[in-house]
């Protein structure tokens, strides 16, 4: 047997000694990565293939102040793919873009990628998804989202505002109250691969998110849509470029209605370019409008009483070197006769007794250059020029309503406050937040500039102003067109130049009137702004007449009885109706003062036993603002059963019903199990209360 040499031995022995130390550091280095460094090395790892997706929240529904759905949500299907089990990308992208209403081109390139997932069309209706289905195609399969509905369409558009694809709000209430409105984020865990795509080839694993707060909004679905049709109307008939009304409670300061034209469709997002809420974003020169508060405050500060005189110069007077003028030229006229004919002239010596100081803080106290705090974006706080910058002119140009801007929600409650016996109430767009647990929260202000409740002037101050309101709807006033049958309205007209290149333009006008009504108890407080109105501008022949509309269906609507007796009967009776005048100029006889508490609105849902109002109120839901109403056409109730939230509605939509829902599983992701009335004949309409529940 041979041995193996010395030199051998020493190779065999550092050989081993290498191979030890080698498998000593391997072993060493295996311990660490597989024990101490195995979380960090993991989490590394998982950084580069792992996603955290997340999901949108359910947003919580808008409500009006009655229950009445503005805004909801609900399940629907979204459509996505893997391009790379497409074998004809060219043809796929021609058979979907038919029938989904897209781009051929565009999907091509969008199929022609050599990914793993690829979105077709997100939040698509249900004939789109049935249409899609049927077409069979390889790698292509959905998922579901939540997708924000709007039930009736533009109607309060320009308040509610929109929310975008991601769930969160874009604009109005939906942006305002974005917060109280989201729900709870959920996410899942997603993979990616080298590249960083995601990777989703078996769809998203249906993760429940938490719903949002229910918001209940202070305005009333039918008033808005009598103020949007009557605004549009109105646009329509004077060719103006945009429209505005508002219709308050002067006791609450609770907006019933706000409302301007052109309006859009937030579930056709692509409408909303360039829309906005303007009876709070855009601020304009008030005119006469103005002359209600240097009047009123003249009033309160005891400088002028309403039977005071004023000698209006004839229509001209000199102030430096600029001439004021009156459109009709009349001699000495009493402070309430200044109002009802509108008097620049007599403004601006009122205003004199009243004093730069006096009227620049009275301006403020009744919120005039400061947002009003209502809380909804983009509101504009208009502008008032430091009163020591006024000057002579500039004094009286304040007096009668020029050279200071002011919104159109600033205006009505700043009237509001008149009607309400002297108190300034901030206005509410709020009325409460749901929880999704059942519990309410009322919220104090929406915004930090939100103004408490305060006097702005005495009651008896108040209760003489109105009655000098009340001249410019009698014979000889400004707003004769203003006028309701059987109720005592006051208000003021107002017709200002709009400012164009630094210089007041003759060609253009912003058309106003500020109502209150009835005048003893005041219920309503409106305010009408037509912008640039074609063939007339005066505001008693522009505004008044969309007023008169308003107010004549909200009274009715709210069950508001008659002040005074209706022409027509006190025509029977060989009589004049109890407060109107018989002549132009002639005073009318002092209303009876108002009760210590004013009243309040109680809910309404629906227009009581009025035919007319029945017919109207029927096609709300399904009507285009400022559309005419044609009576209820038949229809049939469809067969809901089976059906999810958004095909539901969908199928409502199409047959005219309206759709109130009881959710049992409090996602509202359920399917419909039971329906009053059942599937048959109907009117278009009328209402049908579905439960939802889990298939079985």
């Amino acid at each position: 047997m041979t041995f193996p040499g010395r030199w051998t031995r020493v190779r065999i022995i550092a050989t081993g000694v290498v191979l030890g130390a080698l498998f000593a550091a391997v072993g060493k280095r295996a311990f660490n990565l597989q024990v101490r460094e195995a979380e960090r090395l993991r989490a590394m790892a998982e950084e580069q293939y792992l996603r955290e997706v997340e999901l949108p929240p359910r947003r919580g529904r808008i409500l009006d102040r009655n229950g009445a759905e503005l805004a909801s949500t609900a399940d629907v299907d979204s459509i996505y793919c893997n391009p790379r089990r497409l074998s004809d990308p060219a043809d796929a992208a021609r058979r979907l873009g038919r029938v989904l209403g897209m781009d051929r081109r565009e999907l091509e390139k969008k199929l022609q990628q050599r990914r793993f997932f690829a979105w077709v069309k997100r939040k698509v209706t249900p004939d789109e998804a049935a249409a899609v289905k049927a077409l069979s195609l390889p790698g292509v399969a959905f998922v579901r989202e939540p997708r924000r509905f709007y039930p009736n369409r533009s109607l309060a558009a320009t308040v509610m505002g929109l929310a975008g694809s991601d769930g969160r709000g874009l604009d109005g209430v939906e942006l305002a109250l974005d917060k109280q409105l989201s729900g709870t984020t959920s996410s899942v865990v997603g993979i990616r691969d080298a590249l960083g795509r995601d990777l989703v080839v078996e769809g998203m694993p249906d993760v429940p998110t938490g719903a949002g707060s229910d918001v209940v909004l202070t305005i009333d679905r039918y008033l808005t849509f009598v103020t949007e049709r009557a605004i549009a109307d109105g646009q329509a008939r004077t060719h103006a470029k945009d429209v505005i009304a508002i219709v308050m409670n002067p006791a609450t300061g609770e907006l019933l209605a706000m409302a301007s034209v052109p309006t859009f469709n937030p579930n056709d997002p692509g409408e909303a370019s360039g829309a906005r809420d303007r009876a709070i974003a855009d601020a304009y020169e008030p005119g006469s409008t103005m002359k209600t508060f240097t009047i009123a405050s003249a009033l309160d500060a005891g400088v002028v009483r309403a039977g005071d005189r004023f000698d209006c110069l004839m229509g001209k007077m000199m102030v430096g070197k600029y001439s004021i003028h009156d459109t009709h030229p009349r001699g000495v006229l009493t402070v309430a006769e200044v109002f009802k004919y509108s008097s620049n002239i007599g403004a601006t010596k009122i205003a004199r007794r009243l004093g730069r100081e006096g009227l620049a803080d009275a301006l403020e106290r009744f919120g005039f250059g400061r947002a009003t705090g209502v809380g909804l974006p983009g509101e504009r706080a208009g502008v008032i020029r430091p009163v020591d910058k006024w000057g002579d002119i500039g004094f009286a140009n304040v007096a009668f309503g020029q050279g200071l801007t002011v919104t159109p929600l600033q205006m009505v409650t700043g009237v509001s406050a008149i009607a309400a016996g002297g108190v300034y109430h901030a206005p509410r767009i709020v009325s409460r937040v749901v929880q999704p647990d059942g519990s309410v929260e009322i919220p104090i202000a929406l915004a930090a500039a939100a103004v408490p409740d305060h006097r702005v002037m005495s009651e008896s101050a108040a209760r003489t102003m109105l009655d000098i309101m009340r001249g410019v709807t009698e014979d000889g006033g400004t707003a004769k067109q203003a006028a309701i049958d059987g109720y005592v309205v006051g208000g003021k007209t107002g017709t200002a130049q709009k400012v164009s290149n630094g210089h007041y333009d003759p060609s253009k006008w912003v058309s106003s009137f500020v109502g209150v009504v009835p005048i003893e108890a005041p219920r309503l407080a409106v305010i009408v702004v037509v912008d640039e109105p074609q063939g007339g501008h005066l505001g008693g022949a522009v505004a008044a007449p969309i007023f008169k509309e308003i107010g004549e269906q909200a009274l009715r609507y709210l069950h508001v009885p008659p002040t005074v007796e209706p022409v027509a009967t006190a025509a029977k009776a060989g009589k004049a109706p109890r407060g109107t005048s018989t002549a132009e100029g002639e005073d009318a006889p002092a209303a009876e003062g108002p009760p210590t508490e004013l009243p309040v609105y109680a809910d309404t849902d629906g227009p009581g036993d009025d035919p007319a109002l029945a017919e109207q109120w029927n096609a709300v839901a399904g009507a285009e603002g400022g559309r005419e109403l044609a009576a209820p056409a038949p229809t049939s109730i469809p067969n809901f059963a089976g059906m999810t939230v958004g095909e539901a509605i969908h199928a409502a939509h199409g047959s005219g019903i309206e759709l109130a829902f009881d959710d049992a599983t409090g996602t509202a992701s359920g399917v419909v199990l039971a329906q009053t009335p059942s599937p048959g004949p109907s009117s278009r309409g009328a209402l049908c209360r579905v439960a939802l529940g889990r298939r079985e």
